[in-house]
């Protein structure tokens, strides 16, 4: 038969069964507000049967109670993987749409400051000085508006080079964050494989390992690859848990090419994330593995995320290529071409023309427009949207603008020819300059809202998958409140059968064996 006092023992095991499922709830209550905490449960089991005859041949069995298995963290890994892999996405998308929002910035199109503005207001000044060719004032608008001219251009280029060394700077500072979540996930993985096998789940642990998880995916596109499964289950992992999550390795994927594998844990550490660039350009050509560099290519890129959304803003450069692939050097490279053909065509109209002075006769003095009205401010280089400023000859005498055809001081024809270079198609850009240049914000603007609207659509998905995923992980504190209630009768109840069972005892010890005395 059973003990007399096996009550006590069954009383006092779902007493402590009941404490220890109070700590859990009052843990998930105080982190309530914790960043990536998963709320966690006491998964409780019963104890073993107890055999017991009740005579007559008649045998039952007992139970003694209940005991507490393990404290699990309520998460689901399907879920943490949808809401990676979007935020992967919209960590892309965002960084390009920020660059593009910096890029729309500076080019400030349309507006009466802009380009655009510019050019139609230097054009209009032309027109002018077509009516007075004679007049000095409409000679100095013409002057001052093609430095206006050469100011935005100067301006623009020098912006956008700015705001591509800024986006270097955000990848530089990009590579260094990866590299500590590598080297912080390949320490969590150290310190988890040192607690498993004595049968404790460090469930704290794994939120950490799972926050860094999180914070690596806005970054790179990675998969994870779990190398304990085997040992766990078969019982090589000393006393592990078999839900036990083990050491996990990241490799980072790589669209049609092989991951690269960054933490494993058969290494001494993590391994550090470098990429080439080009020593002429500046733009990034690839990245470093242990086995030797790997250049991007058209169809293998890098991975998708912020650093590959930052290199295709601010430029990289496929094996084999000689340009420069990237939105800011794209943008450049179009105001560039842009500059240079505007001063190649005006220069080239300005020659043909003849300039009109007196001498000290008061005779009229005719030559031909061969100063050329827009310059290199650096000699070494050619005429570009960061070079292109009025020539010295043009601000050192106003006479030096070309403006007659004929070499009568009085024929405007020159101005004429001049001004309706606006309407010229220019061979090299397949448009006129007015043209080229709205095309150039057209592509751009198509680009900012195409980036915009795909990250609106990757920060929906990412919201439901997060949604889903805290109505598993995230604490509740109404049903922390209900699961408290429920272990606090649980307790009561316990402690109240064992108060039955000593009163019983009591009545045993104390009150039988009294006859005869």
């Amino acid at each position: 038969m059973g003990s007399t006092f096996m009550g006590l023992e069954t009383g006092r095991r779902a007493l402590t069964t009941s404490q220890w499922a109070l700590q859990a709830t009052g843990n998930n209550v105080s982190n309530a507000g914790t960043a990536g905490f998963s709320r966690q449960r006491l998964v409780q089991a019963s104890t073993e049967q107890l055999s017991v005859s009740l005579g007559g041949g008649k045998n039952v069995q007992f139970g003694t109670g209940v005991r507490g298995e393990l404290v699990e963290r309520l998460r689901d890994l399907m879920v943490d993987k949808q809401y990676r892999d979007e935020s992967t996405k919209l960590a892309y998308y965002s960084s390009k749409a920020t660059a593009f929002g910096r890029m729309e910035d500076i080019i400030n199109e349309p507006s009466d400051t802009g380009l655009a503005k510019t050019l139609d207001t230097f054009w209009a000044s032309l027109q002018g000085l077509s009516k007075n060719p004679q007049d000095s004032g409409a000679r100095s608008v013409v002057r001052q508006q093609a430095d206006t001219v050469s100011k935005t251009f100067n301006y623009l280029a020098t912006s956008l080079s700015k705001v591509q060394g800024d986006l270097k700077n955000e990848l530089d500072v990009s590579v260094k964050k990866v590299n500590d979540l590598l080297q912080k996930i390949y320490n969590v993985n150290t310190q988890i494989h040192e607690i498993e096998p004595i049968g404790v789940l460090p469930n704290d642990l794994y939120d950490e390992r799972d926050r860094y998880f999180d914070e690596l995916s806005t970054y790179v596109d990675f998969e994870k690859e779990s190398i304990d499964t085997t040992a766990i289950t078969s019982g090589q992992m000393g006393n592990a848990s078999r839900i036990a999550e083990g050491r996990i390795n990241i490799n980072i994927i790589i669209p049609n090419a092989t991951s690269l594998k960054v933490v494993e844990m058969t290494d001494t550490k993590a391994k550090s994330l470098e990429f080439t660039t080009d020593t002429v350009t500046g733009a990034y050509t690839g990245y470093k593995t242990t086995t030797g560099d790997v250049k991007f290519t058209q169809t293998s890129g890098f991975s998708n995320g912020k650093l590959w959304g930052l290199m295709q803003m601010y430029g990289y450069q496929n094996d084999g290529a000689t340009t420069v692939s990237g939105e800011y050097p794209k943008m450049m490279g179009y105001l560039d071409q842009m500059a240079t053909e505007f001063a190649s065509a005006f220069n080239d109209a300005h020659s043909k023309n003849q300039t009109v002075t007196k001498d000290a006769s008061g005779a009229t003095v005719n030559a031909a427009g061969t100063k050329d009205f827009f310059v290199s401010s650096d000699s070494a280089k050619p005429v570009s949207a960061k070079t292109i400023s009025v020539g010295s000859e043009i601000w050192n005498s106003l006479s030096n603008i070309a403006s007659s055809q004929d070499g009568n001081i009085g024929d405007s024809s020159g101005a004429l020819i001049l001004a309706d270079i606006k309407t010229k198609s220019i061979s090299n850009l397949g448009a006129t300059i007015g043209s080229f240049y709205q095309s150039i914000i057209g592509d751009m603007g198509v680009s900012t809202s195409q980036t915009i609207d795909l990250g609106k659509n990757a920060s929906v998905l990412m919201e439901n998958a997060d949604q889903r995923r805290m109505s598993v992980s995230a604490v509740s504190l109404d049903e922390e409140m209900t699961m408290m209630i429920q272990y606090q009768h649980a307790y009561n109840a316990a402690a109240r059968n064992i108060t039955t069972v000593d009163e019983m005892l009591d009545k045993i010890i104390n009150g039988m064996g009294l006859v005869g005395r």
